[in-house]
């Protein structure tokens, strides 16, 4: 039996994502297709645009067969740490053969020779990384402009630069280093660049579809499914946005030390005492982060430290949730016709499975710290809607 795994945030899941989960399972000819999807915030260290168990319904009506919670540790990190978090979880089901995911390249040959480039870092890539780090840039771009210095083929350069080529790269790193039993399935991605802003008819970026909500565009219903469309149309509490969470994120960095901010994932350099003075400075979160990034701080590298803070992230924990030991699957949402694959996962794989409060205790104490920022998100989403919500208590989304 062919199972594929996909890591996904659905942030909103759009005809995009249903195209890719169709071929997903066309190209490998599986029978059952298992999601890792971000929780209830995403990488680029944002709340998503509704709370998770939304949008773990979306991925069941959209085809999905299982969805795994991928935990805030991962999901509000690093694209290096977003990817071993989710590829370790979809190996450790003991039942996946095949990862799909999307990229602007499908040829495996080119995508699996950057990776092996970016997995030897020679010692003299790193000092030419160093150097062009101490200039001032961002860790994305001195890597960038080292390899095009130390002469790496330019149409290898150009893929580099690309947002779903840089996940793809790091999920076949993960692949090689602890899933070599997974088969890769890249699917190219059709009519629109990741970051495009413009909407492209019926088949649209995220950041577009995103976009075109906050501007009141009626030309984004046409970009997604009825039963997600009617949700962030009709539904007043969504979509979630970086300022209703900005003022908690504020008062969080407030309250904190200089030596507490040097604890969170990513901070340092002088980092620290830019996000003090901002923090104490601003009224909001969008004034915030305009005020603390820069060439060599990316946007998305400050808001995924604003949002560690928020979440009680610290480096220590991220650390410690790297070893398989502290993993758990968490079970967001199930097809009451694959139950026989949850059975399957439950007798071959030893990472506990999270559907209930009492699983809890099967957990590692680093896995139930984690588990306890998994809830307060919630929490935290619960206060930005003004509502209750209590599914971190209660069994996963059956469909």
């Amino acid at each position: 039996m062919r199972v594929v795994g996909i890591v996904a945030e659905y942030n909103p899941l759009h005809n995009g994502h249903i195209y890719h989960l169709e071929e997903a399972k066309r190209r490998t000819g599986a029978a059952y297709c298992i999601v890792v999807m971000s929780g209830n915030f995403v990488q680029r260290g944002e709340p998503a645009c509704t709370d998770k168990f939304t949008r773990a319904e979306w991925a069941l009506q959209a085809g999905a067969d299982l969805v795994i919670e991928l935990p805030a540790v991962f999901a509000n990190a690093s694209a290096e740490r977003f990817a071993e978090g989710a590829i370790s979880l979809l190996a450790e089901t003991g039942i996946v053969t095949d990862l799909a995911f999307g990229c602007e390249q499908s040829d495996l040959d080119a995508l699996y020779r950057l990776s092996d480039i970016l997995a030897d870092e020679t010692p003299a890539f790193r000092q030419t990384l160093a150097i062009h780090q101490k200039q001032g840039k961002s860790y994305p771009r001195a890597r960038y402009d080292a390899l095009a210095e130390m002469g790496l083929n330019p149409v290898l350069l150009k893929e580099l630069a690309k947002p779903n080529n840089i996940l793809a790269i790091e999920y076949l790193r993960c692949l090689n280093l602890f899933a070599q039993d997974i088969a890769p399935c890249p699917i190219e991605r059709i009519q629109n660049a990741y970051n495009e802003t413009a909407l492209t008819g019926e088949i649209s970026s995220a950041t577009a579809i995103r976009s075109a909500f906050s501007n009141g565009d009626p030309r984004v219903i046409s970009a997604l499914p009825l039963f997600v469309s009617g949700a962030l149309q009709f539904d007043p509490q969504f979509p979630i946005s970086l300022n209703d969470i900005g003022a908690m994120m504020l008062y969080k960095l407030r309250s904190m030390s200089v030596e507490e901010l040097l604890e969170l994932p990513d901070m340092g350099e002088g980092l620290e005492q830019v996000f003090l003075r901002c923090a104490r400075s601003c009224c909001d979160a969008e004034s915030f982060f305009a005020a603390v990034k820069s060439k060599r701080y990316t946007l998305a590298r400050c808001k995924r430290i604003g949002m560690s803070a928020l979440l009680g992230i610290n480096r220590e924990l991220g650390e410690r949730m790297r070893l398989p030991e502290n993993h758990y699957l968490r079970i967001l949402g199930l097809r009451r016709s694959a139950r026989s694959l949850l059975s399957a996962i439950v007798s071959l794989s030893r990472t506990p499975i999270i559907m209930r409060n009492a699983d809890v205790l099967s957990c590692s104490a680093a896995a139930q710290e984690s588990l306890r920022i998994d809830a307060f998100s919630t929490d935290v989403i619960a206060y930005a809607l003004k509502k209750e919500l209590h599914r971190d208590n209660q069994s996963a989304i059956t469909l």
